[in-house]
């Protein structure tokens, strides 16, 4: 086939794809037909670069909250993934019960949380999720898990509180 560019005889397979003509492929090489739309590209780059500029002034704020909305309803999908996962189901705290979604946490069996959680430098229900939700982690309201923290007993757990 000919190329209407170059005007070399060139094999079927170096032209582009068409359904809309005759023969179903283009008129132009695909050697051709690159070297136009690198040169299209070179010529217009300045002004879509300048427009994608305004836009994004215009259009920032709008920009920003659709990024944090759509990043924070991930993270809140990810972390009821944990809580269903670690819960077996039953979407409560280990310790006392606690139903309420807001006042459930991620807690680490064997203590050392604050340094795992700056080892893996994620989000730690994204991080579980990745790597398939590993042992060692269970489900705690904060309460009960800020005990087991500060005081290394849960008063659910302990017939008497200590003093």
């Amino acid at each position: 086939m000919l190329c209407n560019k170059c005007h070399k005889e060139k094999e079927l397979e170096e032209f582009p794809k068409l359904a809309g003509s005759k023969k179903g492929y283009r008129a132009i090489c695909k050697d051709c037909s690159n070297k136009k739309h690198r040169e299209w590209w070179k010529k217009t780059n300045p002004i879509r670069l300048e427009y994608s500029k305004k836009w994004y002034a215009d259009n920032r704020e709008k920009i920003i909250k659709q990024k944090v909305s759509g990043n924070l309803k991930y993270r809140r999908l990810a972390k009821l993934d944990c809580i269903e996962h670690y819960s077996d189901g039953k979407n409560c705290c280990d310790c006392c019960g606690e139903k309420h979604i807001e006042f459930l946490g991620i807690d680490h069996k064997e203590g050392n949380g604050r340094k795992h959680r700056e080892s893996i430098k994620e989000y730690l229900p994204l991080y579980l999720k990745k790597h398939g939700y590993p042992k060692g982690f269970r489900i705690l309201c904060h309460n009960c898990n800020m005990s087991l923290g500060f005081f290394g007993y849960c008063p659910h757990k302990t017939k008497e509180v200590k003093e």
